[in-house]
């Protein structure tokens, strides 16, 4: 099935292919307990729900894993429910408002009705490739990550993101790498693939989208592995985008400066007595031009310069050295997690 093949298309036209698809699927769920489960907020997403079910089929059963999906609908008033069902998945109505809220409502009734090893996190609206679940879900079935993000700049096809949004999304990556030690190029990428027992072990309560965020930080703060994989992001099906830039933004970034104060407050605190680099040598350009140019000299302005040069020098240093111990914390914690872990095994 070809990439641009409308989803309504696919409702209407491919009955056979999607009962026996949902056959395959509803046979491989009664057989067994499904070792993966997609969790799907949807909101009125009927143009792009249908291709989204047809591709996680496709994806997963190729796997070779049992699977089961789950919609968590927000209050849809077009054909987003009744389009889901008919391509198996379970549609769970959202109680609350918001992104996070409905993958915490959608994470809670998953681990507590199916208790999988791996959930998928993966939007309704056709911007992220179903197809490429395999290299999220992998990772995790080998052992090697807790959880794996799906890095959408590698694959930014044209119209897919809004020049405010890119600049946004990077910007906010940029932040939480640099204050919070986060090694993750795309923080606000909804495309990934996670561990149970990491999702029963991190808090979570943002409702809204600063969820994507709180997600990947508390992840790191617990010592468990992120791995990033390259992904290709397209442009949305059809629908209504349900995310504000400006408000959303704002939003994330108050979380990103929160979770900084929480797990590193030395940092932050160091970081912004770096600011003081700033004045301290705006003036001492300016005491120096004068001093050189003119011949007038500013004794005190000098000294005042001076010493805010200092005080923000030295606190740049030791906020690189709170961020380094920070991180070589982070690292020691994981490698006691692995170790306990394995001892428990034996």
């Amino acid at each position: 099935m070809k990439d641009q093949e409308s989803p309504r298309a696919i409702d209407s036209f491919q009955p056979d292919r999607r009962r026996e698809t949902v056959e395959e699927a509803g046979t491989m769920h009664l057989q067994s307990s499904p070792q993966i489960v997609v969790v799907i907020p949807a909101l009125n997403e009927e143009e792009g729900i249908g291709w989204v079910l047809d591709r996680t089929h496709e994806a997963l059963s190729r796997l070779g894993v049992p699977y089961h999906i789950v919609v968590v609908d927000g209050g849809s008033r077009d054909r987003t429910v009744e389009i889901a069902r008919s391509w198996g998945a379970e549609v769970v109505m959202q109680n609350g408002r918001g992104y996070g809220d409905a993958y915490i409502q959608g994470f809670r009734h998953a681990i507590e009705r199916y208790k999988p090893e791996i959930i998928v996190m993966l939007d309704a609206d056709g911007t992220y490739d179903p197809a490429e679940a395999p290299k999220l879900i992998k990772p995790i079935m080998r052992g090697e990550a807790d959880m794996v993000v799906g890095n959408r700049f590698a694959g930014l096809q044209p119209g897919a993101m809004t020049t405010l949004n890119k600049v946004g999304n990077r910007i906010l990556s940029w932040l939480a790498r640099v204050m919070i030690g986060v090694n993750i190029k795309d923080t606000q990428s909804g495309y990934r693939a996670i561990s149970r027992e990491l999702l029963q072990t991190i808090p979570l309560a943002q409702k809204g989208m600063p969820f994507a965020t709180e997600l990947i930080v508390e992840a790191y703060a617990h010592g468990y592995t992120i791995k990033e994989e390259p992904i290709t992001y397209k442009p949305r099906l059809g629908g209504q985008p349900k995310l504000s830039p400006l408000r959303d933004g704002y939003r994330i970034l108050n979380i990103i400066i929160k979770f900084a104060l929480q797990h590193n407050p030395v940092f932050f605190a160091f970081m912004m007595g770096a600011l003081l680099l700033i004045p301290g040598l705006t003036l001492g350009i300016w005491v120096a031009y004068h001093y050189f140019f003119t011949g007038i000299k500013y004794y005190v302005k000098g000294l005042i310069a001076l010493i805010l040069t200092i005080a923000g020098f030295n606190s740049l240093l030791l906020a690189i050295l709170a961020l380094y111990l920070k991180r070589m914390e982070t690292r020691l914690f994981r490698i006691f997690k692995i170790t306990f872990a394995r001892q428990e095994k034996r």
